[in-house]
């Protein structure tokens, strides 16, 4: 399986890249025909926009029925999320490295050139710009009247919303060798935010002053050489009815009680795809493209699909009661979350993407390779 990770090398002060291909056999496995269905679930493309290619560090962010998003062009866009219709596009003349994080009218996103700026959503004013450590590689996050900010010298960063001006800032130790991180943050109210990182720690801080709240370990690095020992958690955390979710890549996939930090229960398993939960179940998709279920409260593996192995699948999205995921040829799969078994699918486009959808109930919204913006509903 071609993988879609960039491993790094840090060497000194300087952030070299690899391909992991350089690592593996250079015979692929060959993905895993479609079979056909009979369709229980309709699924629906309600819209589509064509925007800049990008990668999952520009995952569109829903605020108040409208979707806001960005390209690594400089494009700010919102759209009407029940037509597609587009409100606003402002063209902020600045090449941008990640994607956005929404407050109000305001939008804070970061640059190439290494600046966290604030922006106003329609007019694409600059309401305020700090200098970062380094270049910014995922969205920040808000919470609490504070901007968190993840740089790529592994520095997280408290910015206050309302001015800019840096309230914190906790420097992380960065390992030889990672897989790129594109978002492994995710806030959780004005309390917390969940930040993923590399060695396969998991961190929750208060956003107010950076300080830790309590810090679990999914996995641990394991191996004979540093390759082997990479053990990064490279997708969101999901917090859910007080218990805390993450996976490892190279490791494993846990949940925590997010009040004590206890560990519930971890299995072994790799991804750096991402979880999904519903009200009784954790799902994840593995490194080779199967999709997984365990039960939430102990841990006990409930079922496996095989169905779209190999075909480069993204992390899972709960669409209603199914799971949503999306393969690398540009199919969008629904599959029962009682069996696993493939009940609904759709064609997006010819390009299709590892980046989980943004769930938003009975829709989601799905961000392609090639920068396609779609919204899937069973509506």
């Amino acid at each position: 399986m071609r993988r879609q990770l960039l491993v790094t090398a840090v060497l000194s002060s300087f952030l070299l890249a690899g391909c992991a291909s350089w690592f593996e056999s250079s015979s692929a496995a060959k993905p895993t025909p479609l079979a056909a269905i009979k369709p229980i679930q309709a699924l629906n493309v309600k819209w589509t926009l064509s925007q800049a290619a990008s990668d999952s560090g520009f995952t569109p962010v829903y605020a108040n029925g409208n979707v806001v998003s960005a390209d690594p062009s400089g494009h700010l866009r919102t759209v009407d999320a029940l037509s597609g219709r587009v409100s606003a596009d402002v063209a902020l003349k600045r090449e941008l490295s990640s994607g956005v994080a929404v407050a109000g009218d305001t939008v804070v996103l970061g640059t190439q050139s290494g600046t966290l700026l604030a922006v106003d959503r329609s007019s694409g004013k600059t309401l305020w710009e700090q200098s970062l450590t380094s270049v910014m590689l995922e969205a920040p996050q808000i919470a609490a009247g504070m901007v968190v900010v993840r740089s790529n010298d592994g520095r997280l960063t408290g910015f206050s919303l309302a001015d800019g001006k840096q309230q914190w800032s906790i420097a992380h130790a960065l390992p030889q060798l990672l897989v790129r991180n594109t978002g492994s943050m995710q806030a959780v109210g004005n309390e917390a935010v969940m930040v993923g990182l590399p060695g396969g720690k998991l961190d929750i801080i208060s956003p107010a002053n950076g300080n830790t709240l309590w810090e679990g370990v999914v996995a641990n690095p394991r191996g004979a050489t540093e390759l082997e020992r990479i053990t990064d958690i490279t997708s969101r955390p999901v917090y859910d009815g007080g218990q805390v979710c993450s996976v490892a890549y190279q490791g494993r996939v846990a949940c925590f009680d997010a009040k004590s930090g206890s560990l519930m229960w971890a299995r072994e398993q790799s991804s750096s795809r991402g979880v999904a939960l519903d009200a009784s179940k954790l799902y994840v998709t593995a490194e080779d493209g199967s999709v997984w279920a365990y039960d939430r409260s102990t841990g006990r593996s409930l079922w496996k699909t095989d169905a779209l192995k190999f075909r480069n699948v993204s992390g899972p999205a709960m669409l209603g009661r199914f799971v949503l995921v999306i393969d690398g040829e540009g199919y969008g799969h629904l599959l029962s979350n009682e069996s696993g078994s493939l009940v609904g699918r759709v064609k997006l486009g010819s390009e299709g993407t590892t980046a989980q959808p943004v769930s938003l109930g009975s829709s989601a919204l799905v961000q392609g390779q090639n920068g396609r913006l779609s919204l899937l509903s069973i509506e």
